[in-house]
């Protein structure tokens, strides 16, 4: 079929042509004139040519016009090539530091004294108010004062560890501190952080919750822990600052993974502010998304509560950052209703909040370091 339409298309043209030929050969004067027109183009297009051809100074311009834009792209490439040279050599970068094994360590942040006076303030006039209500405060340690061993040689650091023992010293004695650095210390070895970002992995979680339910005395579910794996492609925020040829070439992604008891309490959770309920902590959209770790209560919401079947008559208000979201989900078979409070995006105050809900227990749970540098907790307080 198509030999038979390229032939036909073949001896349409034929036809085509033979009718032009009888055409000229009828009209002599048409093809003069054709051939004229055509010499007086082709002498048009050669005294063009002669025209351009005799402006050498014209075309030097045009040249001299593209010489300054090569030689500042030729200047641009050679500076990013000397700036990343140069950033190669870098082992501390924007607060973390960049190990040989890929990687990011945040270096512990100072203390500030004032700041912790006024936080041990505010826990001691909540306990004046609320003399029935226990208080707890666990910090995480920073993954650098935990595993020292992946830092880069030579790199000196805080002593993490006394400025907690320092801050805990501070604190009014009704308040119970709970030493996750001792805790975290005997396992120094195991994957606690992710290589990528601050946060406990699913495995230090664990060890955190455990340590906090020990401290305040609740049911530890007995039995063993199902591990689920959420994401295997997490990205944490650090990965950019890692060296340029990691974050360009390794775009593998470290594990998301949870710990959850075999026979876990049911539960359900409302939205503080939406009033949204659902029968999951975890949104399984993020764990697909570009920020993972957003899994743990859609990326962290202002006031969540948690009511469970484990009736007990405990009521625990967790007042923390990002940190507690992957550790809060490991306490429902503990407690009758749980309470997560994020100072830096809910505008009530732990007083309120412990009034309304008539809690049995209050745990402050941060990272040290936001612990150390962050002051939505004082207006929590307040």
């Amino acid at each position: 079929m198509a030999f038979e339409k390229h032939a036909a298309g073949r001896e349409q043209n034929s036809a085509a042509a033979v009718q032009g030929k009888k055409k000229r050969m009828m009209d002599p004067g048409a093809s003069r004139s054709a051939r004229t027109e055509s010499v007086y183009e082709e002498d048009e297009s050669v005294r063009a040519g002669g025209d351009e051809m005799s402006d050498p100074e014209e075309k030097s311009g045009a040249n001299g016009g593209r010489t300054p834009i090569v030689l500042l792209c030729v200047a641009l490439i050679a500076a990013g090539i000397f700036l990343m040279y140069k950033d190669i050599g870098r082992t501390y970068r924007h607060g973390f530091y960049r190990c040989e094994n890929g990687r990011m360590l945040e270096a512990p942040a100072e203390p500030d004294p004032e700041k912790t006076d006024l936080v041990s303030s505010g826990v001691k006039d909540l306990a004046a108010k609320f003399p029935d209500v226990d208080q707890y405060m666990m910090l995480v340690p920073a993954a650098a004062c935990i595993q020292p061993e992946d830092l880069p040689e030579n790199a000196q650091i805080r002593d993490q560890k006394a400025d907690l023992a320092q801050i805990r010293s501070k604190m009014p004695q009704s308040l119970q501190w709970i030493d996750l650095a001792e805790t975290l210390s005997g396992h120094s070895g195991e994957n606690l952080y992710y290589d990528s970002d601050i946060y406990l992995t699913g495995w230090g979680s664990r060890y955190a919750a455990r340590a906090a339910m020990t401290a305040m005395e609740v049911k530890i579910p007995e039995g063993r822990d199902q591990c689920y794996l959420l994401s295997n492609t997490l990205i944490g925020r650090l990965a950019a600052d890692r060296l340029p040829a990691l974050h360009l070439l390794d775009r593998q992604g470290e594990r998301l993974e949870i710990y959850v008891p075999e026979n876990e309490a049911y539960y359900y959770c409302i939205n503080g502010r939406s009033g949204k309920r659902s029968g999951s902590l975890y949104d399984s959209a993020a764990a697909a998304g570009t920020s993972p770790y957003d899994v743990f209560f859609e990326g962290g919401k202002a006031l969540t509560q948690i009511h469970t079947t484990a009736i007990n008559g405990e009521t625990l208000l967790v007042v923390g950052d990002r940190t507690a979201d992957s550790i809060v989900p490991l306490f429902v078979s503990s407690f009758e209703h749980i309470i997560l409070m994020h100072p830096s995006k809910c505008s009530k105050t732990v007083a309120g909040l412990a009034r309304e809900y008539e809690v049995t227990k209050i745990l402050y749970l941060y990272d040290a370091n936001d612990f150390m540098t962050d002051s939505a907790l004082l207006r929590a307080l307040n």
